[in-house]
């Protein structure tokens, strides 16, 4: 039954999207929509409020599939350069499975237009931000640390304007792989010189412990199965505790670390957290 509701929650999506984009938002009714997918306006409202709730359940969609991206993404092996390619294919797969979303939603709502999707699309963002700062930090380490700033922003403006043009416009139909690769070849040519120039922007890593503790403490009350949320705290806890001894038990630690990574929507905070306190015991 649940997957039936699911299904069908897809096929309005689905058939709403391509009323959008052929007639735009305001343009189409809920009407139009049920119609589309043989069903009644009223079961139209079981699965979504409104069409800006539907849009809103998109952007969502969307900011977790990002995540779901990054999971996907190696940490114990990707540490060459050719590990940009790796992220930045799958960050544009993630795109091209969501182009048509894409196009009605800067079509339809620019910036500021809608206080709540403008909202959405800046933790989206925040979050892009992120995973890009923690990728490059990842494959080039502490000798480019000062520039991941610039490098970010570069990255941002060339995925942004490549996105834009190939994939929601389609002026042409190039594969993410061979988009990744160019992307990547070109930042790697920017990065040989960089430290030619000064950084153009600060950059200071703001997570600490304690935030990211408290991130995972976050992410694990939004878990869905009652079971796992009680077993993740207890662990989360222990590790908050073994971390403010003065005497902590590296092997402790380090097992419970890996019994939190096993599940995949804590992987990368806990990932953060590990590295952060091997440079505290470093240090």
């Amino acid at each position: 039954m649940r997957g039936e509701k699911l299904n069908k929650k897809t096929e309005i999506t689905k058939a709403a999207l391509e009323l959008f984009a052929k007639k735009g938002f305001s343009e189409t009714s809920v009407q139009e929509i049920a119609d589309t997918v043989k069903i009644s306006k009223g079961s139209f409202y079981k699965y979504f409020s409104s069409k800006r709730a539907l849009m809103l359940d998109l952007l969502e969609e969307y900011h977790l599939k990002i995540m779901d991206r990054m999971n996907e993404y190696d940490w114990a092996k990707e540490t060459s350069n050719q590990s940009l390619v790796t992220y930045i294919e799958l960050e544009i797969k993630a795109w091209v499975e969501h182009q048509s979303f894409f196009y009605v939603l800067f079509k339809e709502f620019p910036p500021k237009c809608d206080v709540e999707i403008t909202e959405r699309i800046e933790k989206l963002h925040q979050t892009t931000i992120t995973n890009h700062r923690e990728v490059f930090s990842h494959i080039y380490g502490e000798r480019l640390e000062s520039y991941i700033s610039d490098l970010v922003l570069l990255l941002e403006g060339i995925l942004r304007e490549s996105i834009t043009q190939i994939i929601i416009h389609k002026q042409q139909d190039i594969s993410p792989a061979s988009i990744a690769r160019w992307i990547s070849h070109h930042i790697n040519v920017i990065i040989q010189h960089m430290e030619e120039k000064e950084p153009l922007l600060q950059y200071n890593r703001q997570d600490s412990i304690p935030e990211l503790i408290q991130d995972v403490k976050d992410l694990i009350s939004r878990l869905a199965i009652s079971s796992e949320k009680t077993k993740y705290n207890e662990t989360i806890t222990l590790i908050e505790s073994e971390w403010k001894k003065t005497d902590s038990n590296p092997v402790l630690m380090e097992a419970l670390l890996h019994y939190l990574k096993k599940h995949k929507d804590l992987k990368i905070k806990i990932w953060q957290l590990e590295q952060l306190l091997l440079q505290e015991d470093e240090s």
